[in-house]
């Protein structure tokens, strides 16, 4: 009897633990367009007229592009991208532990100043690589940012806005 009520214990407890949990795992949804949008304009928007131009694009391209060339010869390795993000990466968890409001503010900050070089992710440095050889010039990254603009302006205005996000381009 003894040992029943343990094991329907355990099942009880169990149970309880996941309905705990079950909800944290739900809030992790893919953002929406919406989000998105308000995301990629709010990194490129310099003069915070809700719109994205292709000159906006180029000054952060060339500004991550620094950010990223660490030994400051014109070219970006793979293992510069590896180090910067590695640094991002202890900033952020070093802002994690923070509390309170420092917390909130250290994190939105970083979140800011996430790095990324617009168009280049997993295997877009090989395809940014037009030179094919193994490193990234700011004409490639530039480039490859341009694409990213062209692909995003949906109504080819020539600037991104919220509507570029709802829409789908047609081929």
């Amino acid at each position: 009897m003894r040992k029943k009520t343990l094991i329907l214990g355990a099942v009880a407890a169990s149970l309880a633990l996941t309905g705990f949990v079950a909800p944290t795992f739900a809030a992790r949804q893919k953002p929406t367009p919406e989000q998105r949008a308000e995301w990629t304009i709010k990194r490129f928007d310099t003069n915070a007229d809700s719109k994205v131009s292709l000159d906006e694009v180029h000054a952060r391209t060339a500004e991550a592009f620094k950010a990223f060339d660490a030994d400051g010869n014109g070219q970006v390795t793979r293992e510069e991208i590896k180090a910067q993000r590695k640094a991002h990466g202890q900033e952020w968890r070093a802002a994690k532990d923070k509390a309170g409001a420092d917390k909130t503010a250290a994190m939105e900050k970083l979140r800011e100043a996430r790095p990324m070089l617009p168009g280049i992710r997993h295997k877009g440095f090989k395809r940014a690589d037009t030179d094919k050889n193994g490193s990234l010039s700011l004409t490639e990254v530039t480039a490859r940012a341009d694409a990213m603009f062209k692909r995003r302006d949906t109504n080819g205005d020539g600037i991104i806005d919220a509507s570029d996000f709802t829409k789908t381009k047609k081929i």
